[in-house]
């Protein structure tokens, strides 16, 4: 599949077709990663080590496209095979709007494509979003957000995440963004785990991919904030949205403020 042949589709909840959340489910379930060692104790008999973690198209129903909220659907397709896609959940924060992405899952040939950054900035095309946010335990998830939301993991605002992220979480009709719970110093724990900007899902999901992901990027002369990844987390980032022109270019003025 080439890059230069995908169209991005963005989709509200009553255009979402049965067959457009099963080729998700389907993409998910082969492309997102397998079970760490204790899923089966901490979460199901059905979670076994080793195993990939599947996704059916009503759970992803219930979990991204719940009723009464206000979510939406990115994709990224060639002819009728789906590369990519972006599911992600609006609400209000101290009066304004914040979108979160529930799930992002690209396919693995295309991952060095920036497919991703692409799939986000059609998210927020058109939209009056003031923050963005997004759990993951896989870093270019969370570079990718970075890039399409903010100003790249270079001039991140760990500000943002320390004095918002919190208040947004539970302003959230998402039960387990609602639920989690913020893990790492920089959220006032004290400890020696490494954890540094983090937050505790109970998804025990098996880490080596995306921790050798991490060091590839770390190489590269990256400067990571977000620290260690503890069994069972997930990296959190909320970032206020740099101003994006009408073609959608990033434009590099934005307020020096912690306020979202």
């Amino acid at each position: 599949m080439s890059s230069s042949t995908i169209q991005i589709q963005k989709l509200g909840p009553d255009v979402i077709s049965e067959e457009m959340l099963v080729q998700a489910a389907t993409l998910f379930s082969s492309a997102y990663g397998i079970w760490g060692s204790l899923a089966q104790e901490k979460m199901s008999k059905f979670c076994k080590p080793g195993h990939r973690v599947k996704m059916s198209a009503e759970r992803l129903r219930q979990q991204s496209l719940a009723p009464g909220t206000r979510s939406v659907l990115v994709r990224a397709v060639s002819g009728d095979k789906l590369a990519g896609y972006a599911f992600a959940t609006r609400w209000d924060y101290q009066g304004r709007q914040v979108c979160w992405i529930t799930q992002l899952c690209i396919d693995p040939e295309l991952r060095s494509q920036k497919l991703a950054t692409k799939i986000l900035l059609a998210l927020r095309d058109g939209e009056k979003d003031r923050g963005f946010g997004i759990l993951s335990s896989h870093p270019h998830a969370i570079l990718a957000a970075l890039r399409a939301f903010g100003r790249g993991i270079e001039e991140i605002d760990m500000d943002i995440v320390k004095l918002h992220a919190r208040g947004i979480l539970d302003a959230s009709p998402v039960d387990y963004v609602k639920s989690c719970k913020l893990k790492g110093t920089l959220f006032g724990e004290k400890g020696d785990d490494g954890s540094v900007c983090s937050a505790d899902t109970g998804f025990w999901v098996d880490h080596d991919e995306p921790m050798a992901a991490l060091e590839q990027v770390k190489a590269k002369g990256v400067k990571w904030a977000f620290g260690e990844l503890l069994e069972g987390c997930e990296f959190i980032v909320v970032v206020k949205g740099a101003e994006v022109e009408s073609a959608g270019d990033r434009v590099r003025r934005q307020e020096n403020s912690s306020d979202l």
